[in-house]
């Protein structure tokens, strides 16, 4: 393929990215302007125990679509200040349970607002039925048989 073919405006993978990081930097910009002190992939990481305590910490590698390592250390920065707390499995130590601590549970609250307020702003000049029909088909992507990594199908966590 030409490199002229390959066109950011068209490029899906590129959109998607840029879409991701501008919504990544309002977010963490609009978190430390209500002086909460948590990273948007922290805050990506408590909402799913936020929803269902108690999840694996192997489902939520898959709600986040990240390495074990990398959310291992995640989990561990959440525990070290208090946000979550990890449990073993009494049927195998290897298998930890993620549970919410109230500290974490009400950053999660206080930063609803300024979250809520950057993901209004993001498509405030968008025609609304062009949004859905974005949403749509990103799900569509995200969901397709096609895919290994179907976790999104069932998870109640994104809903």
């Amino acid at each position: 393929m030409p490199l002229q073919e390959l066109n950011p405006r068209g490029s899906l993978g590129f959109l998607t990215w840029k879409v991701s990081r501008i919504l990544t930097n309002d977010m963490t910009a609009k978190l430390f302007e209500a002086g909460l002190d948590i990273t948007v992939e922290q805050w990506r990481a408590l909402i799913p125990s936020y929803k269902h305590d108690g999840l694996t910490q192997g489902q939520l590698c898959e709600i986040m679509s990240q390495e074990k390592t990398g959310v291992s250390r995640l989990v561990s920065a959440l525990e070290k200040r208090g946000l979550l707390r990890r449990e073993a499995s009494k049927e195998d130590r290897r298998v930890k349970f993620l549970f919410i601590t109230e500290a974490g549970r009400n950053l999660m609250e206080a930063s609803f607002d300024p979250v809520l307020e950057v993901l209004v702003n993001t498509v405030k000049n968008i025609d609304p039925a062009e949004l859905a029909i974005c949403q749509k088909v990103l799900w569509q992507i995200i969901t397709s048989p096609d895919r290994e990594e179907n976790i999104f199908r069932n998870a109640e966590c994104c809903r």
